[in-house]
């Protein structure tokens, strides 16, 4: 970076500099992406439902064997596809859709049919869902799980997997985090019945806004290509119109081809950020299951300074004294603490739905309440983070000594 450019950017701090040259750098939109664009032009058509050559099946055919999945529909968002998802698990009223609470958009599908979410806690090493606690959660009433693979890890994904069939309960893997994540060598998304992707900018492929369903069952496919294929006629059920544009895939396309050197930069900088702390016994990394193929996405290390008699404040100030560009705590509260859930606002005419419809309290009387899911409420405020998408090495190289730094400093 030249005198120059930092002159333009004027005064600010050094990891916020860093991250937009980065971002130029890995994220950007060149010759491959134009010609694509181009072609999109010459074809005279920007929908991929009426385009006799459709540059949206390249690229549904192009990710589909990238994430070695049977079958890709292109969305134009993952939330997008998580409501579909919800919509062909057959969930509505009355039945329950377990899900994390970590973050709050599985749950946020399940309120877009009106169905009950039903918040399963995580564990404290992996931060993905608990098996044990999936279990613990299903009911007569459980229409669907949605598991969300956070920041780059499968959650245990075959066993979780294995239990949904056994209960005939439909899987939704969230794998917005996860391209490039694997488990036991198969990739995300190819364990549920669906597997939903997302392509919004601060993603490991980004076409700005967009997404991607995978599925490996040809007859569920050929029926969203049909029952759930949104034209011009009414619709079979309430739904509406997901579809990817071609311009946004052809951008996809073109980005998709240089996934294999993204996803090496990412998990390099996941490398030199867990490096930094590998000796600290109050900052503990994520556990990593040997089945678990991860790709950079967020860096993430729980803070247990308070077990040693460390002081959490004390180090906030170092953080901020040394601009090392830490977040601390994740959402501050678990999902079902949102007032969407606990104030069942989603439906503002009718604010009992969901949890409090008659269609529901006849058959449950389950409650978000504080202590729902315990792990979840210790763990956000604990979660230290770091956004990975913009950081480029020589970053997470000085991030990294800017943390052993404090480290030092909290030491003594």
């Amino acid at each position: 970076m030249s005198e120059t450019d930092v002159n333009k950017l004027g005064k600010r701090p050094w990891h916020l500099i860093d991250t937009e040259f980065a971002a130029r750098e890995l994220r950007q939109l060149g010759e491959r992406e134009v010609a694509y664009v181009a072609e999109v032009m010459k074809m005279g058509s920007l929908s991929n439902y009426i385009a006799e050559e459709s540059m949206t099946r390249r690229f549904e055919e192009a990710f589909a064997a990238r994430v070695g999945a049977k079958k890709a529909m292109a969305k134009n968002s993952a939330m997008s596809a998580l409501f579909e998802a919800v919509s062909v698990s057959g969930a509505g009223p009355g039945f329950e859709v377990i899900c994390d609470p970590i973050v709050h958009f599985a749950g946020l599908a399940a309120l877009f049919f009106n169905a009950v979410p039903r918040f399963a806690d995580v564990r404290a090493d992996t931060f993905n869902m608990s098996v044990d606690l999936l279990l613990a959660n299903i009911t007569p009433l459980t229409k669907a799980v949605i598991v969300t693979h956070l920041w780059g890890q499968c959650a245990e994904i075959d066993e979780i997997a294995r239990i949904c069939q056994e209960k005939d309960i439909f899987l939704i893997e969230d794998c917005a985090h996860a391209i490039g994540s694997t488990w036991n060598g198969t990739h995300a998304g190819a364990f549920g019945d669906l597997g939903i992707f997302s392509f919004q900018e601060f993603k490991h492929l980004s076409t700005g806004d967009g997404g991607m369903t995978t599925t490996n069952q040809e007859e569920l496919f050929e029926k969203m290509r049909t029952v759930w294929w949104f034209s011009g006629e009414s619709p079979k059920f309430v739904y509406g119109n997901y579809r990817m544009n071609e311009v946004t895939a052809a951008v996809g396309l073109a980005q998709l081809e240089k996934m294999d050197a993204i996803l090496a930069h990412y998990r390099r900088t996941l490398e030199i950020l867990n490096a930094a702390i590998a000796d600290c016994e109050w900052l503990v990394s994520r556990t990593v299951p040997k089945q678990a193929g991860v790709s950079g996405y967020w860096w993430s290390c729980k803070w247990e300074g308070d077990k040693h008699g460390l002081s959490y404040e004390r180090f906030k100030e170092l953080e901020q004294d040394l601009g090392i560009g830490l977040r601390f705590g994740f959402n501050h509260y678990p999902a079902q603490d949102f007032p969407i859930f606990r104030e069942t606002t989603a439906y503002r005419t009718h604010p009992d739905c969901p949890t409090r419809c008659p269609f529901y309290t006849a058959k449950s009387n389950y409650r978000y309440t504080w202590g729902l899911t315990p792990v979840c409420e210790d763990l956000m405020p604990r979660l230290i983070t770091v956004n990975l998408i913009f950081l480029s090495v020589p970053a997470a190289e000085e991030m990294a000594n800017r943390i052993q730094t404090a480290i030092r400093k909290m030491r003594g």
